[in-house]
């Protein structure tokens, strides 16, 4: 059965493949549709039914528009070749229609240094218009010049958790010592400062009312009431402000080892208008000497809905949905940081440094240090991480659209040179100041793109960006259309790009370079079939794109309406499934005929069995009052010296 199975289906694809060459040339691919380019093969190009579908197809394909350009009898698919093919058969090169992808530069400031690193230009140039012709790649040149002084913004993110009791006392003296630190480097700098714990419910934080209100071991220390997450100072200048407030701080306490940081990362970097954020370098810088909750874990404090990934301080500053939704996975916050364009420092201790080492491969842009475990090293830390971010350029696109491709080669100067594979970044690493590195952006579309798109590069950690204007070339510019041309059946037909836009044949039929956009390209014309015309010689006369002969008659109407008359194609008689069922049904046949065979052969060979088992049945030969496989249970001994009862008694 296995073997009529697949031997119908195999004549079944034949004749239907059969019944399609009626329909569709083979050079065309008509089965190919407009927004799915056959790219399989690169260099070659196959000939298509009109100058939108050549262009199109393949992006080393050209069209020739000249009149007459095909011979009598040709089909009009043969315009559509490579140029030099199109140019040795005879193709003027003006009569070519090839047009490719290009590059516009709209806006290139020249890269500078600005004013203490104030207005400065970093990234050049700032706006492109790039158009794609499908298939075909368009290599963008991307220039970075890092400047000195670049503005920071610095938000300290600290755990206030009970162990981390000595390290408040070095942070409260920070401020001064921080800011001289960065002012070393930059101009312009602002600090703030943020802290959290953990969710205030069970099991993380005990809810005993009078441990709610102090959590710390001793009574006799200072200490606060749980929170997850408190913004305190928004980001400023002023270091005497930042060590006032975070002089006010006092630690306090939870029950599990694993921390809310995540909640707090979170809240940082979604709430920027709070906490103050420029449009300039953004660092988070994150403490703590132990691990972190994640996504999932609410479950255990019976918190099922998952982040919402929204901002949600209150007018104190602190995270006021806290026990409502559940921690952030890796990948939120991942997110947020990347959308807000903020760097993360995880300055953690030893225990913990392997676990913040592993999320810092998944955070673009991250560093993470050993804090000793009073933080007495924290400013080195800081200045560390930070020399380490801001000489790692790493261009990154946003926004891009379905059906593009892009990839990146990375120029860094010297003998510092990586490729980046599609879909990657480019990266540069210990750029100096006033060094120029280079990036070169290939862009490739796979399909036409039905609007411009705006693609975003940005250089992570900066604030300038790149915009593209995305646009896709999928059709010819054939500003030669003559409506009612002579050549087109006396003046009944619009001539474009060489070839007569026939309204009939798409309308009658559903073929010809008009069927994709039938309705719309025809809708002067109203389309009838006549079943049994009298062909005279007003009757015009075309050839489809399969190359059969079609007849169809031209009328007026009023208002400009064309009325077009078709007489039906005479195709011969269809014999695919006389010959299918024909073949199915001799198939059929056989395969009974198998069967009843064996199973007439199987039969005889049962019967001869049986006649020989009766056969020898009857040769059997014993008495009917022995039966040879009965064996009496009495066994019988004679003793040979017992002689009777009158022998001597030896």
């Amino acid at each position: 059965m296995v073997v009529l199975s697949v031997a119908l289906v195999f004549l079944l694809a034949l004749g239907r493949g059969e019944s399609e060459v009626d329909i569709k040339s083979p050079f065309s691919r008509e089965a190919t549709k407009l927004g799915d380019p056959d790219l399989s093969l690169p260099g070659s190009c196959q000939p298509a039914p009109s100058c939108k579908k050549c262009i199109f197809s393949h992006p080393s394909c050209a069209w020739c528009k000249q009149l007459n350009f095909t011979a009598s009898g040709e089909a009009e698919s043969r315009r559509c070749a490579r140029r030099e093919e199109l140019l040795a058969r005879g193709c003027p090169p003006e009569e070519l229609e090839e047009p490719r992808g290009r590059q516009e530069v709209l806006q290139d400031k020249p890269l500078s240094q600005g004013n203490r690193g104030e207005g400065a230009t970093q990234l050049a140039p700032q706006r492109v218009r790039v158009v794609l012709r499908p298939g075909e790649p368009q290599r963008l040149r991307v220039r970075f010049l890092r400047a000195a002084g670049y503005p920071v913004d610095l938000y300290y993110l600290m755990d206030l958790s009970y162990s981390m009791k000595d390290d408040l006392e070095r942070v409260r003296q920070l401020g001064h010592a921080l800011l001289v630190r960065l002012q070393e480097v930059t101009h312009s700098v602002r600090i703030g400062f943020g802290s959290f714990v953990d969710k205030t419910v069970l099991p993380f934080v005990s809810t005993v009312p009078s441990k709610l209100r102090h959590p710390c071991p001793s009574r006799m220390e200072r200490c606060q009431p749980p929170f997850s997450f408190h913004h305190v100072l928004s980001l400023t200048g002023d270091a005497q402000a930042f060590e006032r407030e975070v002089g006010r701080q006092n630690v306090s306490g939870n029950l599990d080892s694993p921390e809310g940081g995540f909640d707090a990362i979170l809240q940082a970097a979604l709430c920027q208008e709070q906490i103050g954020w420029r449009n300039v370098s953004r660092l988070l810088v994150f403490t703590s000497d132990d691990t972190f909750h994640t996504a999932g874990d609410g479950k255990l404090g019976g918190i099922f809905m998952p982040s919402d990934g929204h901002c949600h301080l209150d007018s104190n500053g602190l995270y006021s949905r806290s026990p409502e939704f559940d921690y952030p996975s890796v990948g939120q916050v991942a997110q947020a940081l990347s959308a807000a364009n903020i760097q993360p420092i995880f300055a953690v201790t030893s225990a913990t440094l392997p676990i913040y080492q592993e999320l810092s491969q998944l955070i673009p842009k991250s560093a993470v240090g050993e804090l000793s475990e009073d933080s007495s090293n924290v400013v080195q830390l800081i200045m560390d991480a930070y020399d380490s971010l801001s000489s790692t350029v790493t261009l990154e696109h946003f926004s891009l659209p379905p059906g593009v491709n892009i990839s990146y080669e990375s120029q860094c100067g010297g003998s510092e040179k990586s490729e980046v594979e599609a879909g990657d970044r480019g990266q540069c690493n210990n750029v100096r100041i006033n060094q120029m590195v280079n990036f070169w952006v290939t862009l490739q579309a796979n399909n036409c793109l039905p609007e411009p798109q705006f693609l975003r590069l940005r250089a992570l950690g900066f604030s300038e960006e790149l915009t593209m204007e995305l646009h896709t070339l999928c059709d010819c510019n054939c500003s030669d259309t003559q409506p009612q041309a002579p050549h087109c059946s006396d003046g009944q037909g619009d001539l474009q790009c060489g070839i007569c836009r026939d309204c009939a044949e798409c309308g009658a039929f559903g073929t010809g370079p008009l069927a994709a956009n039938c309705s719309m390209a025809c809708a002067h014309a109203n389309v009838t079939l006549a079943l049994t015309p009298i062909l005279d010689d007003g009757w015009c006369k075309e050839r489809t794109l399969d190359n059969q002969l079609f007849f169809f008659l031209v009328e007026d109407e009023a208002g400009g309406k064309v009325t077009l008359r078709v007489k039906p194609q005479e195709k011969g008689a269809d014999q695919t499934q006389t010959i299918v069922l024909g073949c199915v049904g001799g198939i059929v046949a056989v395969g009974l005929g198998l069967v009843l065979a064996y199973r007439l052969s199987v039969e005889i060979y049962d019967r001869r069995e049986y006649s020989r088992f009766e056969k020898e049945r009857q040769q059997l030969n014993w008495k009917e009052d022995n039966n040879p496989l009965y064996k009496s249970a009495i066994t019988t001994t004679i003793n040979p010296r017992f002689e009777g009862a009158d022998g001597p008694i030896l």
